[in-house]
């Protein structure tokens, strides 16, 4: 192991450079241009050379093979300047020397990516410098801070990587599609994916892809945050790790959310330790406290989740730089990443930049930044949005993606966009109000006939849920229903019993 050198040492030391390699692929453009610069042009760019020069060269060279002339010496010269004296080198000179070293146009590929990987080794050490400056800042930022921005540059770098991965071909993407179906086969799953760990939404998406983006839209009070909670709680407990990240709500804000579905109790109950399913007493003006048993249920419930790997991320503000970081962190760990949960995307900030242009932009940003996340990791990541206005305007109050246009670029990035409706909200809440009022030129008896078929739409409407599935890169659209309990707060599939166990993965597509 060699000696640790200091950081003044590391800024000192002459930067990462190939200027044969870059003699070389110059020499082979400007022996045969036509040839050699499709090997190249598709990842490098004229920056990525360490001598200036030669980076004028090549994008010379590459504005006219853009433009449908093979460039040669001639041409280049006339185009920067015949025998001037540019960036202090001759450029005839320095032109006829590459012409004298030129090696030949087989290798012009390899010549290429070792120019790129040389850039990527200056850029490594730049950032790796900068930040280490930062660590010896007094009262500079914190250690998290500096973690994060360490992460964020090398996630830039290793990206400009990825653009000069070569193309795939539509065998090799056919025969990775093949193949992932027969590991699914074997593993004796019925789905193409994650399930939801509710069986009706399984049969409608195949479950949740890798790499896939999943919007659910609601207004507030649909009961978004159950849902979702629901889902993350539900992987979990089939063994998927999941971060679920919530930028309105407490650690124990959910954590007495998901205790109460399992004891069947209002998050209410919880915080009080009374019964808030049952009137005051008289007497005392007090709710009864919990029964016994109920405490037990809900300790039960508190020993359980030591063995569910979901974890809570509560920072307020979050970016998709500060997700990004955490998620790849926990992705590399020794226990993986299945799933991310966001509640929700309208809560997340995007860059100053993207800020100053406005929200639409600044989400258009943060939902390209989650698709680009979902690819990078393999995981699917499910983002929660709120919906506009709007639709409590409408006599039909069943979301559709219009509603969703204020949320940037979501409705275009996302593999499955859904909106999350309860008929029995709107209702109760219609009903609570000045009630059903007589219309102009209505009849008694017409009103009477449509108070009784509202109260019969009131009735039916107890206790159910849909998720309108509007747009489905994988599969069909159409509606899911869901059983939903207003105590408890919480979703179940419509084929579970109300008294089993809440945090159970019912999923599967049988």
């Amino acid at each position: 192991m060699g000696d640790v050198q200091p950081l003044g040492y590391l800024a000192s030391v002459n930067e990462p450079e190939n200027m044969q390699a870059e003699a070389a692929l110059l020499g082979a453009i400007l022996t045969n241009g036509r040839r050699a610069l499709p090997m190249v042009e598709e990842y490098l760019r004229p920056e990525h050379f360490y001598e200036p020069l030669n980076g004028v060269i090549y994008a010379a060279a590459l504005r006219m093979h853009m433009a449908g002339v093979d460039p040669n010496v001639i041409l280049i010269r006339n185009q920067i300047g015949d025998s001037e004296v540019l960036m202090g080198r001759d450029v005839a000179g320095y032109l006829g020397q590459i012409m004298m070293a030129t090696v030949g146009i087989l290798n012009a590929g390899d010549y290429g990516r070792a120019i790129f990987d040389a850039w990527t080794r200056r850029q490594l050490r730049s950032h790796c410098i900068d930040v280490a400056r930062l660590c010896l800042t007094p009262g500079g930022q914190t250690g998290e801070d500096l973690v994060e921005q360490m992460e964020a540059g090398l996630l830039e770098i290793a990206q400009n990587m990825r653009e000069s991965l070569p193309n795939v071909t539509i065998f090799e993407a056919i025969r990775e599609a093949i193949a992932c179906g027969q590991e699914n086969l074997l593993r004796g799953s019925a789905l193409a994916g994650l399930s939801w760990g509710y069986p009706a939404m399984d049969r409608m998406t195949g479950g949740l892809l890798g790499e896939g983006l999943y919007v659910i839209g609601a207004r507030p009070a649909m009961g978004k945050t159950a849902l979702a909670l629901g889902v993350a709680m539900r992987v979990a407990a089939n063994g998927e790790r999941v971060l679920f990240w919530s930028g309105e709500m407490a650690a124990r804000q959910i954590g007495a959310r998901a205790g109460a579905a399992y004891a069947g109790l209002s998050t209410l109950s919880v915080f009080a330790g009374r019964r808030y399913d049952i009137p005051e007493d008289i007497g005392t003006g007090l709710r009864v406290p919990l029964e016994g048993w109920q405490w037990q249920d809900l300790q039960a419930g508190e020993k359980a989740a030591e063995a569910v790997p979901l974890e809570l991320d509560v920072r307020s503000g979050l970016t998709v730089a500060g997700l990004r970081s955490r998620a790849r962190r926990m992705r590399r760990s020794k226990r993986g990443l299945g799933l991310i949960v966001l509640d929700y995307v309208g809560l997340m900030h995007g860059s100053d930049a993207a800020r100053r242009r406005g929200r639409y932009e600044e989400m258009t940003e943060i939902s390209a930044g989650l698709k680009s996340l979902a690819k990078e990791l393999g995981i699917p990541i499910i983002a929660l949005a709120q919906l506009n206005r709007e639709v409590e305007k409408r006599e039909d109050k069943r979301p559709t993606e219009a509603d969703l246009r204020d949320s940037g670029g979501l409705e275009q990035d996302a593999d499955l966009v859904a909106f999350l409706y309860r008929d029995h909200y709107y209702l109760r809440k219609e009903a609570s109000g000045d009630g059903l009022q007589k219309r102009d030129k209505e009849t008694n008896e017409q009103f009477a006939n449509r108070c009784s078929e509202f109260q019969f739409r009131l009735q039916e409407s107890v206790g159910k849920a849909q998720i309108l599935i509007r747009k489905n890169r994988h599969g069909g659209t159409g509606s899911v229903r869901l059983r939903f309990d207003d105590d408890s707060t919480w979703f179940r599939d419509e084929t579970e019993d109300p008294r089993s166990p809440a945090w159970v993965c019912q999923g599967g597509a049988s």
